[in-house]
């Protein structure tokens, strides 16, 4: 996916999960629309580091922090992201 530019969005996801799906999808629209962001897909069997925050699935984590609890709505996750690369100067 991108090239780390200092904006991650990590989406924990799960193979046999149904509406991990639709999680991929939006990780990929928003990989394609922001070339400034790190999209990273991790399967929870293979995280480290976020067991405290990664409780369900899918997980988005934008910059470290939990953006939402299964699949956010399109425009909530691009508004996010928006405001996050404006806030660095990266938009």
């Amino acid at each position: 996916m991108s090239v780390n530019h200092g904006v991650e969005l990590q989406v924990f996801v799960e193979v046999g999960c149904e509406m991990c799906d639709r999680a991929l999808q939006l990780a990929a629209s928003v990989d394609d629309a922001y070339p400034r962001l790190t999209v990273s897909i991790v399967d929870v069997r293979d995280a480290t580091g976020h067991e405290e925050d990664v409780f369900a699935v899918p997980t988005f984590m934008l910059d470290g922090r939990v953006l939402s609890l299964g699949n956010p709505q399109s425009s909530y996750l691009h508004g996010e992201i928006e405001s996050l690369l404006r806030q660095r100067g990266l938009v």
